[in-house]
């Protein structure tokens, strides 16, 4: 029985690298529909809205990616003394501040052209190095 768990297992998983190594028709064209130019490696977008796109995309998984650490910190909290208790759930508290200001000022943000959006992940890219700096500060503190 135990051999053959292994043997699921295993060919579930040469399943799965084959269907993702393959490519649909759509996806071997070098020139997409909407301008986009793309190998196997780089994606080059002309539109802004494109870009945007992404980046709220990817900035969302890091806010969903945070709320998950942030919840697993209250989760730790239970085993800490009263008095650590109130200093860090104040700590924790100002990092989830941070992540809903983070989700906020994504949220907020007009599409403006090329410039500003530029100027927007600037600002943006700061916000989520501040959040992360304190995410590994308060990780490495707490262990």
């Amino acid at each position: 029985m135990k051999n053959y768990k292994n043997l699921c297992l295993v060919a579930v998983a040469i399943i799965a690298v084959a269907f993702s190594s393959c490519k649909s028709s759509n996806e071997s064209d070098n020139k997409s529909e909407t301008g986009t130019v793309a190998d196997e490696n780089t994606v080059i977008v002309a539109d802004t809205s494109s870009d945007y796109a992404i980046l709220k995309a990817k900035t969302l998984n890091l806010v969903k990616t945070n709320e998950a650490e942030i919840a697993a910190f209250k989760s730790k909290l239970a085993t800490e003394t009263a008095s650590n208790k109130v200093k860090f759930q104040k700590e924790i508290d100002s990092l989830n501040a941070k992540n809903v200001a983070l989700k906020s000022t994504l949220s907020n943000y007009k599409e403006e052209g090329k410039a500003k959006l530029n100027t927007f992940k600037a600002r943006l890219q700061k916000s989520i190095d501040d959040i992360n700096k304190d995410i590994d500060t308060y990780r490495s503190e707490h262990k």
